[in-house]
């Protein structure tokens, strides 16, 4: 099949529409303003004209199968598919999807059967990170079965576990092999810690690695066929201790120009791997940047919740990137990194009301306010992404701080925080 025969583009989300930003929208009018049909199957939220313009939508229930996902986009008559999903379950779906649908001749835009799984399991993430020359924090994979003397009457296991938790040094992070979004992390500060978890183990395996202190970080990349583009980096908090909840945190993609030097090598070491494993569509990673060195926690296959932070910096569009894909028109831009074009920010908003989104959109380049949040079925306070251009930053901090004493929207110190960023060493730097 050819590009101009895909005449029908279906789009397939798990999350809500809106949590893309303006980026889904600005898809839907480019694909549907080429004379295209696009519609979007989504299994959470809502979705409208507004989210959509120029296509149509549909919504499926959220524990869709892979058949039942198939089935009505061929019941439309789609000529492609594209990806758009996300956490890892449902990255894993669609690449199911992919090849349910590839037997039966239709194109897709998702990670295939190997690489989806291979990434979503932490553990062989940590070796193929390894032979591609890439840091990780040191690491052993635990079986929680064994502990349990589930599959074996192994009482030394234990041992062997203490012995490597010594070796690796505390503290140690423990996480499931299989799981995303930072669920089920567990923080072992010391010995007293690792002993309490080894008396009430988790179930099946997981991974126990070094707690590196330093700044969390998150990156995408996208392409197909050995021909990757690196969005900016994006700098989301301090890690080091208890895993907190990432959307608490002041998120950025800021320019810091020693920092984004040293992760050039990182980026192209990256796309190698991508190559490597035949990376269709998008991959992100989480990073800490500790010691001016990079080191990589995981890779999730699919989009993220910082898609949007990281296309507004860079101008981008990673969703219309992976329908060039599709259409054999993708193109991967020259140079290791995307260059960032200007600031975006992502912060948390308490009291969003109707009043509040009004004016903020009215005097700042607003990409995205989420009310309230949503997680795995618990609802936090709201979420805010807005972008400013190089050399505005006086002016869009007198509107925020406008906005915040009639909305009360910030805490102080997050306030403060966006203060320091726009006015510090990296404001200087772009001037």
């Amino acid at each position: 099949m050819t590009a101009s025969d895909i005449k029908r583009i279906a789009y397939i989300r798990s999350i809500p529409v809106s949590r893309a930003g303006p980026y889904i929208p600005e898809l839907a009018r480019a694909v549907t303003g080429a004379g295209r049909e696009a519609r979007i199957f989504y299994t959470d939220g809502d979705c409208g004209a507004e989210d959509f313009p120029g296509g149509s939508w549909e919504k499926l229930p959220e524990d869709a199968t892979p058949d039942r996902i198939v089935d009505r986009v061929r019941a439309w008559g789609a000529d492609g598919v594209v990806s758009l999903s996300f956490p890892d379950e449902a990255g894993l779906r669609d690449a199911v999807v992919k090849e349910r649908l590839a037997r039966l001749g239709i194109p897709m835009v998702s990670n295939g059967l190997d690489p989806a799984r291979l990434l979503a399991d932490k553990w062989e993430t940590k070796k193929i990170l390894a032979d591609h020359g890439l840091d990780t924090p040191q690491g052993i994979l635990v079986d929680g079965t064994l502990l349990k003397n589930g599959a074996a009457d192994v009482p030394v296991y234990a041992d062997i576990i203490r012995l490597k938790a010594e070796e690796i040094g505390y503290p140690l992070l423990t996480k499931a092999v299989w799981g995303s979004s930072g669920n089920g992390i567990r923080f072992l500060r010391d010995r007293d810690d690792l002993e309490e978890y080894l008396a009430a183990p988790d179930e099946g395996n997981f991974v126990m690695e070094r707690c590196i202190t330093g700044e969390l970080c998150t990156v995408e990349l996208v392409g197909a066929d050995g021909a990757y583009a690196v969005q900016p980096l994006c700098f989301t908090g301090p890690t080091g201790g208890k895993p907190a909840f990432a959307f608490w945190e002041l998120r950025s993609s800021a320019p810091r120009a020693a920092d984004d030097a040293a992760f050039e090598p990182v980026a192209e070491k990256l796309k190698k791997l991508c190559t490597t494993l035949g990376i269709t569509g998008v991959i992100n990673l989480d990073i800490i940047y500790s010691g001016g060195t990079y080191h990589i926690l995981e890779i999730n296959p699919r989009v993220s919740g910082a898609t949007a932070l990281g296309v507004a910096a860079s101008g981008r569009n990673t969703y219309l990137a992976m329908t060039d894909i599709l259409l054999g028109r993708w193109q991967a831009p020259a140079g290791p990194v995307l260059p960032r074009q200007r600031w975006s920010l992502e912060f948390p908003v308490n009291n969003v009301t109707g009043a509040f989104v009004k004016e903020a959109e009215r005097d700042l380049d607003v990409v995205q306010i989420t009310p309230t949040l949503v997680v795995d079925g618990r609802e936090y306070g709201g979420l805010m992404i807005v972008s400013c251009e190089y050399g505005a930053e006086a002016a869009f901090l007198r509107h925020l701080t406008a906005l915040d004493a009639v909305h009360h929207v910030l805490s102080p110190d997050m306030r403060a925080q966006i203060e320091q960023l726009l006015t510090g060493p990296a404001a200087h730097a772009v001037r």
